[in-house]
């Protein structure tokens, strides 16, 4: 019975397959004893936590705390190298299980893993997931409790801007039964523009207003007179913010002025405040498993976009001028009160995802429903029409010298509200049995229904009718997962590993007819170390309902107008766009993936794709001459030529064709190392490296038929190559990562006539830090309780070199507006969290 007993913990709470021998008779309830060898059994179950699809890679409990991340979402980002999904939304299991609508687990702390697996590309499929999305299986230990409070703040090197992060979070696991709370609190200060040095905009600003003459020079002879000097210029009097000013007010205050820095009136960055509570469960019922997650949000920001002015004419005779001629007036609005922009968000969210098994079917449902509450304020100055109207009209009501009304601002408000109401049902069968493995029929059905409302108001706060909008979206896909042929238990086989996975799918949406979806992957791995995989798609797309019917915002960004060569602020327009046309798009990816040592120690990666999309729906892209002149509509200018709004807004495509060529190397170093007697070895240091290439092979946009396409990666600012790096090293209680990112020089073709004024990039090199700490794994042999008992310090540096994108013109010059402080003002920041466990 101690040679069972061995065997039994050779894997400690696993459940891995387990070998030995037992003395005849001694085999405990449920183990069958071989009735050729009397003496010697074999122990097999299932691995607990297991995915019904084999894992490309695994991370162990090792080598999950040598990143140091506080929580699983944290490591899902650090791990994105080994992952490789890209830009596409992860397919998150837990326990084997699809996690559905439940994400609450990303909360949990990295401690309360005992594996993490990234399944292999085929598995999406197998999972009803649209072809591409990676799979991980996140494996929950069995008994698990912590509660641990997070305090961090983060700041920008060269100072101006600074926040702070405050987070409380409990997570207890029994068995298949969970639960998890989390409160966060955060905010960032404004950033201004007083912190950098930023050329200030044109113009005059001044915090209490001043009067001039017409032409400039002398106001009047009989103010100079009184003054005893000429006057061109005269403070407006304290005493004129209530009654009219006489001559000898002015005189009083005559060539004075109270000038101002513009830039103190401006921010370069929102003040940001955000709270969120989130609470989930999990439990067991019956034969199935239901969690109920629920999450309330809410987040604010304000920012200031200068101090506005207006220059008013006050004719002669008006009961406001002591003066023979006209005069003009050059007054703030209200002291030094700054135009604001505003915006708040609140949500509220809850999910539940029943998870078992009926008959042999293995089903998922999830369903969802969220509310969530939007306003926004922009003021966009004075209104000097109607200004200038009560100051002609001669009413001695209106004080042009006093405190003006709110009314008088020019200002866009708006409210929105939304309700969204999902549900996903998927089921899983297993056909047949064949030699190669299981027939897999799986499927998904989705369905949404979105309803927007949304009123506009203006700077008086009254608010016009209200607009609603209401969509209604339903999904379905079926795949097939055909195994055509499997190595033998001893590694041989005529084809290797060879399966197929098919997928066709459907959606129909409010006024949009159906759209159809269909595609192939083929999984081939001729040899145990060399694994090629082949997909292609084509997809018929209709906008969805963010691209539709998301909430306007009106924001000021701060960008570089190529044509003019300088920098503008305009007003950035954002949210849904009803006018939306639906595309289709077709790709086609061939990948290897070469593992020339044993286990995971070593993979090559080495991938095509090609993809063409027609009719489909695009980010607005980057205000290039091209792009302005394939959309005028979207751009707006003054008299002047400035840039005042910008439409940014989601738009249709006519052709968007891409294709590129992606290497990698990933290097893991020191897991599953073991000792003497296959005893595990004292914490052995993981060491971990990977690097990435990407070389676009071709950009080529067509925005509108009958203009010609623009070749981004010729004359159109993008890179061809990008290069990205991360190295860790670390154990339990202390670690480092680097990571790095570069890109290849460009250019992109301005507004002139010939190739001079042609914007030449060069991408910085751009290296990130990050350490952790822990001092009770460093200080073990110490004992008893001290104040860093359970707790890990950590610190994140980001651009630690404060490199900026340095941009010329042909001859060699740098544009106005692409100083390093303009480029990237912020630079450098840092972040220092303190986690505590009790």
């Amino acid at each position: 019975m101690a040679a069972y007993a061995a065997a039994a913990h050779a894997e400690p709470d696993k459940g891995d397959v387990a070998a030995g021998t037992v003395l005849q008779g001694t085999a405990p309830p449920g183990v069958i004893v071989s009735p050729g060898e009397p003496d010697e059994i074999v122990v097999t179950a299932d691995r607990y936590g297991e995915a019904k699809v084999a894992a490309e890679s695994e991370f162990d409990e090792a080598e999950i705390a040598s990143h140091g991340a506080d929580d699983i979402q944290d490591l899902l980002a650090e791990l994105t190298p080994f992952i490789g999904n890209g830009d596409e939304e992860l397919v998150i299991l837990i326990n084997g299980k699809p996690a559905g609508f439940d994400r609450s687990v990303l909360s949990y702390p990295t401690e309360a893993l005992q594996r993490l697996a990234v399944l292999k590309p085929e598995a999406a499929a197998q999972y009803g997931e649209p072809a591409g999305k990676r799979v991980v299986n996140l494996v929950l230990k069995k008994h698990f409790s912590m509660l641990n409070a997070d305090a961090g703040i983060d700041f920008a090197t060269a100072g101006g801007q600074y926040g702070g992060t405050l987070a409380a979070t409990r997570t207890a696991i029994s068995g298949d039964t969970r639960w998890n709370a989390q409160a966060r609190l955060g905010a960032d200060s404004a950033f201004r523009k007083t912190a950098r040095d930023i050329p200030p905009r044109d113009g005059v600003f001044d915090s209490v207003g001043f009067i001039s003459g017409l032409e400039g020079g002398e106001i009047d002879p009989a103010l100079s007179l009184a003054a005893g000097e000429p006057v061109s210029v005269a403070a407006i009097p304290a005493g004129a913010l209530s009654v009219p000013p006489s001559l000898g007010d002015f005189a009083a205050t005559a060539n004075t002025v109270h000038a101002v820095d513009p830039n103190r009136f401006e921010t370069l960055q929102s003040s940001r405040r955000n709270a969120s509570l989130s609470i989930g469960v999990t439990r067991p019922l019956g034969d199935f498993s239901a969690s109920l997650n629920f999450n309330a949000s809410r987040s604010s920001s304000d920012g200031l976009r200068g101090l506005p002015m207006a220059s008013l004419v006050i004719p002669v005779g008006s009961p406001w001028s002591p003066f023979a001629d006209d005069i003009l007036l050059t007054r703030p609005f209200a002291g030094e009160r700054a135009l604001r922009t505003a915006n708040d968000a609140s949500s509220l969210r809850a999910s539940l995802t029943i998870n078992g098994n009926i008959g042999s079917w293995q089903t998922n449902l999830g369903m969802t429903y969220s509310r969530n509450w939007s306003s926004n304020l922009l003021e966009n100055g004075i209104d000097i029409a109607r200004v200038q109207q009560l100051i002609d009209a001669g009413d001695p009501r209106f004080n042009p010298y006093g405190p003006w009304d709110d009314g008088l601002l020019l200002a866009a408000r708006r409210r929105t509200q939304g309700e969204n109401l999902g549900a996903r049902f998927n089921v899983r069968k297993t056909i047949i049995d064949l030699p190669a493995g299981p027939l897999v029929w799986n499927v998904t059905v989705n369905t949404s229904r979105n309803r927007s409302t949304s009123r506009n108001g203006d700077s008086s706060g009254d608010y016009a009718d209200a607009v609603s909008v209401a969509r209604q979206q339903t999904n379905g896909q079926m795949s097939l997962s055909l195994p055509i042929s499997r190595r033998d238990e001893t590694g041989q086989g005529w084809l290797g590993d060879l399966s197929l996975d098919l997928n066709a799918s459907a959606q129909t949406m409010t006024n949009s007819r159906p759209q159809e979806r269909f595609g192939g992957n083929v999984n081939w791995s001729p040899w145990p170390v060399v694994q090629l995989r082949g997909s292609i798609d084509y997809a018929e797309a209709a906008p969805s309902f963010d691209q539709l019917d998301a909430p306007i915002v009106t924001t000021v960004n701060r960008i570089f107008d190529y044509t003019r060569q300088e920098v503008a602020e305009p007003v950035w327009i954002t949210g849904g766009n009803p006018d939306l046309r639906r595309g289709s798009r077709q790709s086609l990816s061939l990948a290897a993936t070469v593992r020339p040592l044993d286990g995971q120690m070593l993979t090559l990666n080495l991938a095509y794709r090609q993809s063409v999309a027609k009719g489909g729906v695009a980010g607005f892209p980057e205000l290039t001459p091209a792009i302005e002149a394939a959309f005028p509509e979207r751009v707006t200018r003054d008299a002047d030529g400035r840039l005042v709004a910008i439409d940014a807004r989601p738009i249709n495509i006519a052709r968007d064709t891409d294709a590129e060529l992606s290497s990698g190397l990933t290097l893991r170093l020191g897991q599953g190392r073991r000792g003497g007697g296959g005893k595990p070895a004292a914490e052995p240091l993981q060491f971990s490296l990977s690097v990435n290439h990407r070389w676009r092979l071709k950009s080529e946009l067509l925005t509108r038929s009958g203009v010609p396409a623009i070749d981004q990666l010729s004359g159109g600012g993008q890179s061809r190559h990008t290069l990205t790096l991360q190295a860790s090293a670390g154990k339990r209680g202390i670690g480092a990562t680097l990571n790095g990112h570069w890109s290849s020089p460009g250019h992109l073709v301005g507004g002139g006539a010939n190739g001079d004024d042609a914007f030449r990039f060069k991408p910085p090199i751009v290296l990130n830090v990050s350490a952790f700490v822990e001092p009770d794994h460093l200080f073990a042999g110490s004992k008893g309780k001290s104040l860093l008992s359970d707790v890990k310090i950590s610190v994140d540096i980001q651009n630690i070199f404060n490199g900026y994108r340095r941009v010329t013109l042909g001859d060699g010059r740098v544009p106005a507006g692409y100083s390093r402080d303009e480029i990237d003002p912020l630079g450098r920041t840092m972040r220092l969290t303190v986690r505590k466990r009790f």
